[in-house]
């Protein structure tokens, strides 16, 4: 059954322009009734799942409620990321602080669930703190059989990717390849990557994380060394959220869109059709026997979501007649890419959560309020 909406956003050549169509409801008169009618109206899908995307739809809740969701994504769903950083020794040329923020920005494999938080002037304990060591130092020269310390990880480093068969464009391979610069009559260079971070384990750590803990990806750049020099460091890794330091945001991005209504008003047979499938708006209609005398094929709407409100069909007088397209107010599109190996579907739920604790302490702050006000 189609939700009967008070207005849309028409699309038009020159952008959206609003269209009323009906009156709304009366406003709810309590906040029960309120509560009844929102739960009534508001539907959360899932459209798409991925390893590291999600997108699902809001329908009958307005800009308000999934801008929250955006927000508290970006900012306010805690992760872990390393934020102490003990230097002992760094000869190489980034400075102290420079190799700091570079390591804080490095993703790590692990649940921030599992951990607690950290106050000011609490002590590091196994259950708020993860603990990482980095040793390294660029030889002088390469070993005996002609191959340096990086050639050999790489090759290991490679045999490992086929054995696991994991899915990597040829291009991040060939980049991860690119672990040491050996140009005749110039000193060798060493390249430091975040697998040379080696987990340290705390209290009983390994015994809760068997499988260890480690980075994301292996293959960031952390510095680059010349013979002689070294780093030597422990970084201690504590759990966070994006609004303190985008460093702890989990999501690359998370964004909403509204969802496009699209109705043929008018059949578009033969070449129009194939036009409007496979150039003006590809994915949004398919093309079916026709069963008009005289005609091939017929477009038909099949998926209003892979719309991009392009417009360009809009140059065509025959196809601007024939469709429609306008966007629904309280119906929105939402897409959310995780960072690292995080499941979009749980920062989803940690972003809900947060937002009902907000809700519980609005309530109590206003009913401790309002109890103020009546003493």
């Amino acid at each position: 059954m189609k939700k009967e909406h008070t207005g849309f956003y028409n699309v038009t050549e020159s952008g959206l322009e609003y269209k009323h169509v009906k009156a709304g409801p009366s406003p709810a008169q309590d906040k029960e009734e309120f509560v009844e009618n929102f739960r009534k109206g508001f539907e959360l899908n899932i459209l798409e799942q991925k390893k590291q995307e999600l997108v699902f739809e809001l329908i009958g809740c307005d800009a308000s409620f999934a801008n929250a969701l955006r927000r508290i994504l970006l900012a306010e769903v805690p992760t872990m990321a390393l934020e102490n950083i003990y230097m002992f020794t760094n000869t190489g040329l980034l400075h102290d602080e420079v190799l700091s923020h570079r390591l804080g920005l490095i993703p790590l494999d692990v649940d921030a669930r599992l951990f607690d938080d950290i106050e000011e002037g609490d002590d590091a304990t196994d259950r708020n703190t993860i603990v990482f060591e980095l040793k390294v130092t660029c030889p002088a020269k390469p070993n005996e059989e002609g191959k340096t310390e990086d050639s050999i990880m790489v090759a290991e480093i490679e045999e490992e990717i086929v054995s696991r068969n994991l899915d990597l464009e040829r291009s991040i391979l060939a980049a991860a390849k690119k672990s040491a610069i050996e140009t005749p009559g110039r000193p060798y260079t060493k390249h430091v990557y975040s697998r040379d971070l080696v987990w340290i384990p705390q209290g009983d750590q390994e015994d809760r994380f068997p499988n260890g803990i480690n980075t994301v990806y292996d293959d960031i750049l952390i510095a680059k060394l010349r013979p002689g020099q070294s780093i030597e460091l422990e970084a201690h890794a504590r759990r966070g959220i994006g609004k303190d330091h985008a460093k702890y945001s989990p999501v690359a991005t998370a964004c909403y869109r509204l969802f496009t209504e699209v109705d043929l008003l008018e059949p578009v047979y033969d070449q129009l059709a194939e036009d409007l499938v496979h150039i003006y708006e590809p994915g949004v209609f398919e093309l079916v026997p026709s069963k008009q005398p005289g005609t091939r094929v017929e477009a038909k709407v099949v998926n209003p979501y892979a719309c991009t409100m392009s417009r360009n069909y809009m140059r065509v007088p025959e196809l601007k007649k024939a469709i429609q397209m306008r966007r629904v107010p309280d119906h929105y599109v939402f897409s959310i890419e995780s960072v690292a190996k995080q499941n979009p579907a749980i920062l989803l739920a940690e972003a809900i959560r947060v937002l009902q604790q907000k809700c519980v302490t609005l309530i109590e702050l206003t009913a401790e309020q309002q109890q103020q006000q009546q003493n």
